[in-house]
Parts: C-alpha cells; sequence; structure tokens
C-alpha cells in the first residue's frame, strides 16, 4: 500500500512541476502590452499529495481523530455557513468568509458556490460546512483552526467529498483580517504547511501566503498557492 501511494503521489508532484514549468515558460513569452495577464508559477509543491505528505485521505471525528488533509473532490467548490445552535456563524463570520472566498478562492480555477440547502449524507454533499467552536463543538485549546474530512471519498486516494472547517468564536473568522479563514479553507482544497511541502520550507516563508503557520498572519493566498490550485483543479 505504501508503496503503491508512494508511486501515485510522485506523479501527482511531478504532472504539477512539470505543468509549473510549461506555464514559468508561456509566461515568460507573453507581452505585457497584449493585455494578458501572465500566468503565476510555483517553485515548490505545496498541494497534497507532496513528497513529504502523503497519507492517504481519511474521515475523521474530532476531537477523538483528526484524519489527515485531503483534496476536495471537484474543482465545484459548495459552501455552507453553519446556521445553528451550536456552531452557528454570525452575520459578520459570514461575510468574512464570503470575502476571502471571493477575494482569493474565487479568482482561481475553483467555481465557488454558496450552498443555502446543504447535504450531509449520500452522494453530493456539501463540500464545505464552516463551524464556530463552541463548547460543544470543541477543539484543541491552543489552535486557530481545524480542518478535517467529514467524508473520505472510498474510490480515490486522496479526495474528500465533504470537508468541514472548525474556528473558535466569538471572531476566529475575521481576526487577522480573514488570514486564519484563509489558512483553514487552504487545507480543505490539499494547501499544506511548509513543512508538508516538497521542498521543505521554513513554516513563516513568505511564498506559502495565508498557508504560513508561524507568527505571520498574511490574509491572501498569494501567487503560489492560486497557481497550485489552478494546475490540480
Amino acid at each position: 500500500m505504501l508503496e503503491g501511494s508512494s508511486k501515485v503521489a510522485y506523479q501527482a508532484v511531478t504532472r504539477r512541476l512539470i505543468l509549473g514549468i510549461c506555464a514559468a515558460l508561456v509566461a515568460g513569452a507573453i507581452v505585457a502590452s497584449s493585455g494578458v495577464r501572465a500566468l503565476a508559477t510555483h517553485d515548490y509543491d505545496g498541494m497534497y499529495p507532496t513528497a513529504n505528505y502523503q497519507d492517504l485521505c481519511v474521515s475523521a471525528n474530532p476531537p477523538a481523530s483528526y484524519g489527515t488533509l485531503c483534496q476536495t473532490d471537484n474543482a465545484d467548490l459548495y459552501w455552507y455557513a453553519d446556521s445553528n445552535d451550536p456552531g452557528e456563524l454570525e452575520s459578520n463570520d459570514f461575510d468574512s468568509v464570503s470575502s476571502v472566498l471571493s477575494a482569493q478562492f474565487a479568482p482561481t480555477d475553483l467555481a465557488i458556490h454558496y450552498d443555502s440547502t446543504p447535504v450531509f449524507s449520500g452522494s453530493g454533499e456539501t463540500d464545505l460546512i464552516l463551524q464556530e467552536a463552541e463548547d460543544a463543538l470543541p477543539m484543541p485549546v491552543s489552535a486557530l483552526g481545524l480542518t478535517w474530512c467529514n467524508d473520505d471519498v472510498t474510490s480515490e486516494l486522496w479526495e474528500c467529498d465533504q470537508t468541514y472547517v472548525r474556528i473558535p468564536g466569538p471572531d476566529g473568522f475575521r481576526i487577522f483580517g480573514g488570514s486564519v479563514t484563509c489558512h483553514e479553507i487552504g487545507h480543505s482544497v490539499g494547501l499544506v504547511h511548509g513543512t508538508e511541502a516538497y521542498p521543505a520550507l521554513y513554516e513563516g516563508d513568505s511564498r506559502l501566503g495565508c498557508m504560513v503557520n508561524a507568527d505571520e498572519f498574511p490574509t491572501g493566498l498569494g501567487s503560489a498557492s492560486k497557481h497550485l490550485i489552478d494546475v490540480t483543479y
């Protein structure tokens, strides 16, 4: 199993690196006056699975287990902000999430949709569920946010049908200009921390954008993370 998964991970890494090189060549050939936006590139692999993080996607049930990082299962990302107690996002939290998705993720090849009638079982589950942590919905005390797969796609090695993001209240979705929200949603589509990237990066490397896991709190994905999303989805 490990040998087979390593091969698939290597193929995924190789594909993204080749696409990144091709994109760089194309970008170099674009004339600025043409009005065509030059393509972003990346010089590291920060999209799960990487050569440094290739555990198979498995479902979790916090706080008993936290599972593994996964990719969402398609480019159409349907999201829902919990509107029930416990877990309810207030209107300003909802607005913050909407702003982050619109400003950071919508410009990528992901298609962002709000799902007002979420599906929690069976086929076609809502891809991303966001909750506010409360006593009844616990998470590690020191954590600013938590992301886990609620239902892995059994026919695939790396994909999740429904992912949860939980951030402490009362204003966790808004702190640091929405940086934590950007970080956790980044995990939901497969973006990793610096030490899990290949080659490994310092956790505060500026190329990681909001995926840094240090004392810095960038508010944007950054060009590298956006490019990794585009070549994956």
